[in-house]
């Protein structure tokens, strides 16, 4: 139950810095034995290199996979069945 008074403690997902989020990670995969489940939220804005960069610190720091990817989409696409 989020309120005004404490709103400002939380941060969309994709307003993380996702740097950070894997760094984080990786420090805590450390002391894990298995996979941690990991997301990462990225927006549209983000290029090919930057995104592959984020790959690549995620291996660097000891992640074993990323499990989903989640887009903040800006436009909905149409459901081409739906509209049959």
């Amino acid at each position: 139950n989020l309120n005004e008074k404490t709103f400002f403690y939380y941060k969309e997902a994709h307003r993380i810095d996702q740097l950070w989020s894997i760094r984080a990670a990786g420090a805590r995969q450390r002391h894990i034995d298995q996979a941690q489940s990991f997301n990462l939220y990225i927006t549209p804005a983000i290029s090919a290199p930057e995104f592959l960069n984020l790959y690549i610190e995620a291996w660097e720091n000891g992640l074993k996979t990323i499990y989903y990817v989640r887009n903040q989409s800006v436009e909905v696409e149409d459901c081409v069945v739906c509209s049959a």
